[in-house]
């Protein structure tokens, strides 16, 4: 109950609004009361006396009733659709801004489609709750206090009748709903879990297919659908159980009121028009009694969404800025490693020991086995994650003590799996810098040689990527990553693996591009082919987590170590290759 104050709390700001929609929900309700007094008049004061003038006045005052109450309905169900599409528009704005700003550790731990799931289904949820359930509960409120009182100073013995049956009501509320609630619960979360497969096996479609797998998945999430349905029956079961006992409750009082109000026209102690306003107003008090019953099922359910849009934003960043963290505006490059240990759970130790001293412009390879931790190494350095040992700083500042935005603003990072965004051409290479010219997108391109490549598409830069336009192979893809890094000119420059796609022709060209953007920058280069790194200033090679050499090629090729058995394990391979290819 807690986070539905919270969500309550988004409608603060819209108190006007707010204020009129209960004004327009009180007169609305008040119409169903009017109704049975109508009729009351017309079968016992109207009819018996034959009074013709009065019986039209009566059917206009049936037409202007109801024109009026739909007037008000409309504006009613506009004001409220408003208030439910503006709490929706804040709380997917705050959490879409919120998930920008959470670490990537948070995304290291939850799968996408359930995050999904938060910013669309439980969001739109809470959306229902605020534009139909909120105010049908309170329009039923009233509706149920409002009778009580006219049921009660029209006939108080036949109300004694009519609401002895309302703690029938309570209990089968009670009864039921012990069982409804877990239901309700574990349900979400299995419909969360079933995004998160679909979209986990839509994006790894390939794999799929590569495997000839589509049957085994399709089964899969068959059963799990098949899961979903068996519970979703449960629940509905249950659900229609309490309201079916709720509708023969409704009957036995309805038919106490019938009953004993007839007695009471027998002995001539009330009239046929008074029994059947008093049965028009139990029906309206029955309604909305069952109504507060359904709704307290509903609440169960949007309740379970609340807190979980509400667990996403109450999620705290893990990497945030110091109080007293400067903007640094221009960096000269220089990066220090100091006794640094990280591991992403902070039990298990990824990297050990890391001590490393590079100077401004200098080009530093890191090399070793896979798995060694050479990406989480790089990582550090644009601060994704915070080393739980020792310090890495730059320009002899911690990188604690530096404003993410002004350390990330002058890293440029290439990374092995490029992504890309459905836009234009030219606004993926822009993304990182928006106010760069369309000569700069250019140039960028050139360097990146993809700008003949652009030129030959049927709309050149304005070609959009993604599902409604090109599709990139994955060398493009690389090349598009690093014009969109060259663009940047940051002062440090990653590249993970960045031209590991790509074939020898391009490679070489990428390479000269690569040599011309490197110049006068720190960088940082991952690479598995050896042959790109040779001219690096010094080669890091990593092993279990730690920094096992350091030195030229020609000094690590010379002696025996780990970077001696990779550069003769490719040479062999190469030198095997060559040999197939001439004997072909």
């Amino acid at each position: 109950m807690d986070q539905i104050g919270r969500l309550l709390g988004y409608l603060k700001p819209y108190r006007k609004q707010v204020v009129l929609a209960v004004f327009l929900l009180l007169c609305v309700t008040c119409t169903p009361i009017a109704m049975p007094l109508v009729v009351r008049y017309t079968i016992d004061d109207v009819l018996p006396h034959k009074q013709w003038n009065a019986l039209n006045h009566v059917f206009w005052m049936i037409i202007g009733l109801y024109a009026v109450r739909g007037g008000i309905s409309f504006a009613l169900n506009y004001l409220l659709g408003w208030l439910g599409q503006r709490v929706v528009f804040d709380l997917r704005f705050q959490s879409y801004r919120h998930l920008n700003r959470l670490s990537l550790s948070y995304y290291d731990t939850r799968q996408t489609g359930k995050i999904m799931a938060r910013l669309t289904g439980d969001i739109d949820t809470i959306q229902y709750m605020v534009s139909g359930g909120f105010v049908t509960f309170l329009a039923d409120v009233f509706s149920v206090i409002v009778l009580l009182v006219v049921l009660f100073l029209m006939q108080w013995k036949l109300a004694i009748a009519a609401v002895c049956v309302i703690p029938f009501y309570v209990l089968n509320y009670k009864l039921f709903i012990r069982h409804i609630r877990p239901l309700s619960e574990k349900l979400r979360e299995r419909w969360d879990a079933l995004l998160g497969i679909l979209w986990e096996k839509l994006v790894g479609i390939t794999v799929v297919k590569a495997f000839a797998r589509e049957e085994f998945e399709t089964d899969n999430v068959m059963q799990t659908i098949k899961d979903n349905f068996d519970l979703a029956m449960t629940q509905m079961k249950l659900n229609r159980k309490l309201g079916a006992f709720a509708q023969v409750i409704r009957a036995l009082g309805t038919g106490l009121v019938l009953w004993y109000g007839g007695a009471l026209i027998l002995k001539r102690q009330m009239q046929i028009g008074e029994l059947l306003a008093f049965n028009g107003w139990i029906a309206s008090l029955y309604d909305p009694a069952v109504r507060l019953v359904d709704f307290n099922v509903t609440l169960q359910w949007a309740g379970a969404a609340v807190d979980r849009v509400f667990e996403t934003l109450d999620t705290r960043p893990e990497i945030v800025d110091a109080p007293n963290a400067i903007s640094v505006q221009e960096m000269r490059g220089a990066v220090e490693f100091q006794d640094v240990n990280f591991g992403y759970d902070g039990e298990h130790p990824v990297l050990h020991d890391i001590n490393l001293k590079v100077n401004p412009g200098e080009m530093i390879a890191v090399v070793g086995p896979s798995g060694a931790g050479k990406t989480t190494f790089i990582n550090l350095i644009a601060r994704f994650y915070d080393i739980q040992h020792g310090k890495v700083l730059i320009d002899g500042i911690d990188l604690k003590q530096i404003r993410l935005e002004s350390i990330r603003r002058q890293i440029g990072i290439v990374s092995q799996e490029s992504l890309l965004f459905s836009v234009p051409l030219k606004e993926n290479i822009r993304y990182g810098r928006k106010d760069a010219t369309d000569i700069e997108v250019l140039q960028a391109a050139k360097h990146a040689d993809l700008h003949e490549f652009i030129l030959n598409l049927p709309q050149g830069y304005d070609t959009k990527i993604g599902e409604d336009g090109i599709k990139l192979s994955v060398g493009q893809k690389q090349r598009m990553s690093i014009a969109r890094a060259t663009l940047t000119d940051p002062r440090i420059l990653i590249l993970d693996d960045a031209t590991s796609a790509l074939d020898s022709k391009t490679e070489a060209n990428v390479q000269m591009a690569l040599e011309r953007l490197l110049k006068g920058r720190t960088s940082f280069v991952i690479a598995h082919r050896l042959s790109t790194i040779m001219n690096a200033d010094r080669i890091v090679v990593i092993d279990g987590g730690r920094i096992v050499d350091v030195g030229t090629h020609s000094e690590l090729v010379a002696r025996p170590g780990v970077y001696q058995n990779l550069y003769n394990e490719q040479y062999k391979s190469a030198r095997e290759h060559s040999l197939e290819a001439l004997l072909a």
